[in-house]
């Protein structure tokens, strides 16, 4: 099993969840994460009509947990958003996972995806 994490645009996310939904991936877990990479950050508005170039950017951060068979797929689905050679539009980060347990089957490795 592989665990997939990657850091999206957060406009892209109902994109990507869709995808993989249309791929059979049965769970996914994403949250919003602020942070600073190499891409321009956002001019945010202040009061009075003002703006100014915020300390970080905002993205989402997706993790999903799949076999060794679809991590291809997956990042396929992730990396195909229409950005080609776009700095700072995020990252994807594969890691192996040793076991994993359903909570409520007690099922473990991929039987518990």
């Amino acid at each position: 099993m592989k665990k997939i994490e990657a850091i999206i645009a957060e406009d892209d996310l109902y994109k990507v969840f869709d995808s993989l939904v249309k791929l059979g991936v049965g769970g996914f877990t994403y949250f919003t994460a602020r942070g600073r990479g190499i891409g321009e950050r956002p001019m945010v508005p202040s009061g009075r009509g003002g703006r100014f170039k915020s300390a970080y950017s905002l993205s989402a951060y997706v993790f999903i947990i799949v076999s060794d068979n679809d991590v291809e797929k997956v990042v396929g689905v992730i990396a195909s958003r229409p950005v080609p050679d776009a700095i700072g539009e995020g990252k994807i980060f594969i890691s192996d996972v040793a076991d994993a347990i359903d909570v409520g089957t007690k099922k473990h490795g991929e039987a518990s995806l």
